[in-house]
């Protein structure tokens, strides 16, 4: 299991939001955030599906760089 993706059963306190909220937040493809997710830049969780959520704070931390590349 890639080190971004916590157990669905995993305890937590941080906010998830979707693909589509993230990818608008980023300014960037739903796409580009699971690959974010993919290489460890952002926590996802899969919670009893396909669609993962993304952790906003993560995302947040993201938009606080200046500046910031998806690549």
């Amino acid at each position: 299991m890639p080190k971004s993706q916590l157990p669905d059963s995993e305890p937590t306190s941080c906010t998830w939001i979707t693909p589509a909220e993230a990818a608008g937040a980023l300014g960037v493809t739903t796409k580009t955030v699971s690959r974010l997710a993919d290489r460890g830049d952002i926590r996802a969780i899969r919670p009893g599906g396909t669609q993962r959520r993304y952790a906003a704070e993560d995302i947040e931390a993201i938009l606080s760089r200046e500046p910031w590349d998806a690549a």
